[in-house]
């Protein structure tokens, strides 16, 4: 056991006080907390909350007050509510305990989510995890710390999880303490839970927000759905006997009978976007949070002359198809959703969308892949590609880090990438972090099984496939492709050019340092050799580009043909993992099929024009760094 000597509380008589008579100044002998907030009126106001000591809080979203249970509270939708510090809160190593540290909170959740955060400190990336976090998962209260000296060695967070079952609607007196050596979670002023794994001083990162009421970093927002009463972090550990005396003096609202959640004012969960356009229709998908009719108004002006009625099975998830339009044109739209129960109204902005192109027609699209857990950044990607106004997006696969968690469709991808794909439509394909969830399946609109499907745009025919599932020769998939190359071709007209294009997650090549074998200390096999067979099919019917992700970095081949480089023939292969992931490495050793391979968060623009296409590259600071122009050559009867 470390030497690092426990810190305890003077006894406090009135840490929580009836909400009317807490003043900012504590008339008793005990330890002033760091932070402390009480939520409700008179100090919240204007979506600001006055603190009592420490920061004062801005509201994002709409926090509300509610007085229920006889109770002044502050209500989070768990949609985009909640609160984080004034500055210069950002600067927590010398702001918040660091030796030891309680955090202590009365709170009524209405949902449990896989994360939740009632108030947290942290940055949770990848190996970079620091800081603290108060907070729930789908059953229980949580308390997750890093400290700089963790018995496990590895500067990862502990999540202690407790045995209590966080009822919704009730409320609960949560406390998490640390005193250098022991962690421990207390509710309802007993001891839930506790570990040694962490020791030492607290580990906080650089920089980051202290948010109340949300599970908040960098690239992470899972707001809270719930109430919030009162909230204090002291720099000392408390002692048991403070907990249960803390706990005392509201036991009552403990005793409280569970609350029916309130209905949330009406709105979008998931703004409406685009997917699946033809030359004379497209589709429009939104999502509301309580069950809704839908309508999409839409025409070539915004005076929208017509109109849609979305279907929907569980009436929160809605599509549209908007069909009988005018090939390669500019249209607008505009969506209402009405609340079935009590039929409030809830209207998107005037948003516009083209047709696709007819074969005779220049077009460009973008290709981002593994936006996955970054919405800063695939934020950023989305709208410098955006700013090249694609005619659609590509997106190879890891749109998410967890397909499980709705959570991270709703406030991570969709929430990024919105202001794109509400003017184009995008083609996903599945990648390995989506789990094969339903959330996929239920949020794409696409054709079936929708695993794997196809589309046409311009002169080109795409094939959208599945890579986590078998791609071999007897394979579901190799042998649809298969045929869909083969009719392709024997349609194909004198003369006439038709590009091919395939997409799925998992490359065929790639020159990655250790995803495919250690090349720091040994081989490598450049590549998933179980998508290699697919390679003689793409040779046979001459499939122009493949675009991939999973390796988060950027890597373009040669043209090849039979496994190998070559200057007159063959398909070139591109990895574009570039979204948003944890950037990946490119290994010592260069495999003759590598033509350029670069680190960096980036996208891929690509513009078609007859037999001719370009292809740039874009880092995050919208710098070109990659460039090549393709000619295809039209094919004769007699060169078939």
């Amino acid at each position: 056991m470390r030497s690092i000597p426990r810190r305890a509380f003077r006894p406090v008589i009135c840490f929580l006080l009836a909400f009317t008579t807490c003043s900012t100044a504590f008339g008793h002998d005990g330890p002033d907390p760091r932070a402390h907030w009480v939520f409700g009126s008179p100090f919240f106001q204007n979506g600001k909350l006055k603190s009592q000591l420490g920061p004062s809080l801005t509201g994002q979203g709409s926090p509300t007050l509610e007085d229920s249970d006889g109770l002044n509270a502050i209500r989070l939708d768990g949609v985009r509510s909640y609160f984080v510090a004034d500055q210069p809160w950002t600067d927590l190593q010398t702001r918040l305990p660091s030796e030891a540290i309680t955090i202590a909170a009365w709170v009524s959740l209405d949902q449990m989510t896989q994360y939740g955060g009632i108030v947290s400190a942290l940055q949770d990336n990848g190996d970079l995890e620091q800081g603290w976090v108060l907070g729930y998962n789908d059953k229980t209260f949580t308390f997750g710390l890093s400290s700089q000296d963790a018995d496990d060695g590895n500067g990862m967070m502990t999540y202690l999880e407790g045995n209590t079952e966080a009822v919704p609607g009730k409320w609960f007196h949560v406390a998490g303490v640390y005193d250098g050596e022991t962690m421990q979670l207390w509710v309802n002023g007993k001891l839930d839970a506790e570990t040694d794994v962490q020791g030492g001083p607290i580990l906080y990162p650089k920089q980051t927000d202290l948010a109340v009421g949300a599970y908040l970093d960098k690239n992470e927002s899972y707001p809270m759905c719930g109430r919030l009463a009162k909230i204090a972090v002291y720099d000392l550990a408390a002692k048991p006997a403070w907990i249960e005396h803390d706990f005392k003096h509201q036991e009552a609202w403990a005793e409280l009978p569970p609350t029916a959640k309130k209905k949330a004012p009406l709105d979008f969960l998931v703004a409406p976007f685009l997917q699946y356009a033809t030359t004379d229709s497209i589709r429009v998908v939104c999502e509301t949070n309580s069950e809704c009719e839908v309508t999409v108004r839409f025409g070539e002006t915004a005076e929208f002359d017509r109109e849609s009625i979305a279907g929907s099975d569980d009436k929160t998830i809605h599509s549209a198809l908007l069909d009988g339009l005018t090939p390669e044109t500019g249209h607008y739209y505009q969506v209402t959703a009405t609340d079935i129960e009590t039929k409030a109204s809830v209207e998107s902005g005037v948003l516009s969308f083209q047709t696709a192109s007819l074969p005779e027609t220049p077009y460009a699209f973008a290709v981002i892949s593994d936006t996955q857990g970054n919405p800063a950044v695939s934020g950023k990607v989305g709208e410098l590609a955006w700013g090249l106004r694609p005619n659609f997006l590509v997106v190879p696969g890891d749109l998410v880090s967890t397909g499980t968690i709705k959570n991270e469709w709703v406030y991570q991808f969709f929430s990024s990438m919105n202001p794109l794909i509400s003017r184009v439509p995008f083609y996903p394909v599945l990648g390995n972090h989506e789990r094969n969830a339903d959330h996929y399946y239920r949020y794409m609109d696409l054709p079936a099984p929708e695993y794997y499907y196809s589309f046409r745009y311009g002169n080109a025919a795409f094939f959208m496939l599945d890579s986590n599932k078998e791609m071999g020769p007897d394979s579901e998939q190799y042998q649809w492709l298969e045929k869909q190359l083969s009719a392709l071709e024997s349609e194909k007209k004198d003369g006439e050019v038709v590009w091919t294009f395939v997409s799925f997650h998992h490359p065929a090549y790639s020159s990655d340092e250790n995803d495919y074998g250690d090349l720091w200390k040994g081989k490598s096999n450049w590549g998933d050799l179980r998508i290699r067979p697919m390679t003689k099919l793409f040779d046979r019917f001459g499939v122009d580009i493949v675009w991939n992700g999973h390796i988060h970095s950027y890597e373009r081949t040669w043209k090849m043909h039979n496994e190998k480089p070559q200057n007159d023939r063959g398909t070139i292969y591109m990895i574009t993992g570039g979204g948003g992931g944890g950037l990946e490495q490119a290994g010592p050793i260069r495999p003759p099929f590598q033509q350029t391979v670069r680190r960096g968060h980036h996208f891929v623009y690509v513009a078609v024009n007859g037999n001719e296409l370009q292809l740039k590259s874009y880092d995050l600071e919208g710098q070109l760094f990659d460039t090549v122009s393709v000619k295809k050559q039209t094919e004769t009867s007699s060169t078939k």
